[in-house]
């Protein structure tokens, strides 16, 4: 049986899912924000990842992924997120209320900004906006020999490394002089064009680059947010993911939630929602 989840709040806020997460959009997420850096190139990638590792084989969701590169700091995010940012600040412009949401991912990725040497994770959820601002600590990448390929045109070439949980698998491109790769997979010779972790759960390849265009800037929008650890946030992960419904109605007592199925018929309650970080 499908479940729907269905929630009333609000009318002055637009409420949206962002893939099993969902999100109260407001004014305040278009407003104070910081010009980080002018982008120098722009690097698209396609992401495809597993959250419900129980299912076998497995079901992979896709995702757009956006790697903004300045000369200092850099910016991984959804695609569609940008698109969706992209119409909201017109909407605001308009002094409309009728935001449109993302299926994208809800978090991004800072580095170097605002602190140099150091990640800023930025994520969403229902109203709360959270900041992790972490160390850089690149991955300990060991080249594997006599290891080629051709991606998009590229000679490549590939190295491993055991990070954050995962162990992780990427061809770079020494002809692309851009030490930076798709989320956190960075500090090699030349640009990651392909990466994948060693369970195939989560996988990038590159779609496109090109340089920056005349006025285009990386903007930074964690002014707002809560500075939290990453522990304190994995916490936050674990108790939504488990229980959806009752930790949106512990955060808000204005907002109602109801579950239904395919067919209009009320629920109970909802189950859990399957949860597979790529940090771990």
């Amino acid at each position: 049986m499908k479940r729907v989840l269905s929630i009333m709040a609000w009318l002055a806020f637009g409420v949206v899912a962002v893939n099993a997460q969902i999100s109260v959009i407001t004014d305040d997420d278009f407003l104070q924000r910081d010009t980080c850096d002018i982008i120098k190139y722009v690097v698209n990638y396609d992401m495809e990842f597993v959250d419900d590792i129980s299912k076998t084989p497995y079901e992979y969701k896709k995702d757009r992924m956006l790697l903004q590169i300045g000369e200092r700091a850099t910016l991984f995010y959804s695609y569609d997120k940008y698109l969706a940012d992209s119409t909201n600040l017109e909407v605001l412009k308009r002094n409309g209320t009728e935001y449109v949401g993302s299926n994208g991912a809800s978090w991004l990725l800072y580095k170097n900004y605002p602190k140099e040497k150091h990640y800023s994770y930025l994520d969403k959820i229902i109203r709360d906006r959270y900041v992790c601002h972490e160390p850089v600590e690149e991955p300990d990448w060991q080249l594997v020999a006599d290891t080629t390929a051709i991606i998009k045109e590229h000679p490549c070439v590939l190295a491993t490394a055991d990070y954050l949980g995962r162990k992780w698998y990427a061809w770079y491109a020494e002809d692309i002089p851009l030490s930076e790769g798709p989320w956190k997979l960075c500090g090699l010779p030349g640009l990651v064009l392909r990466a994948y972790d060693s369970e195939n759960q989560y996988r990038f390849e590159l779609s496109g680059i090109r340089n920056g265009r005349p006025g285009e800037v990386i903007t930074y929008i964690g002014n707002k947010h809560e500075t939290i650890d990453r522990k304190t946030l994995n916490q936050i992960y674990k108790r939504y993911f488990s229980d959806p419904v009752g930790f949106i109605v512990n955060s808000d007592p204005n907002v109602k939630v109801t579950v239904t199925d395919d067919k209009g018929n009320k629920l109970d309650k909802m189950p859990g929602i399957p949860y597979n970080p790529i940090e771990r």
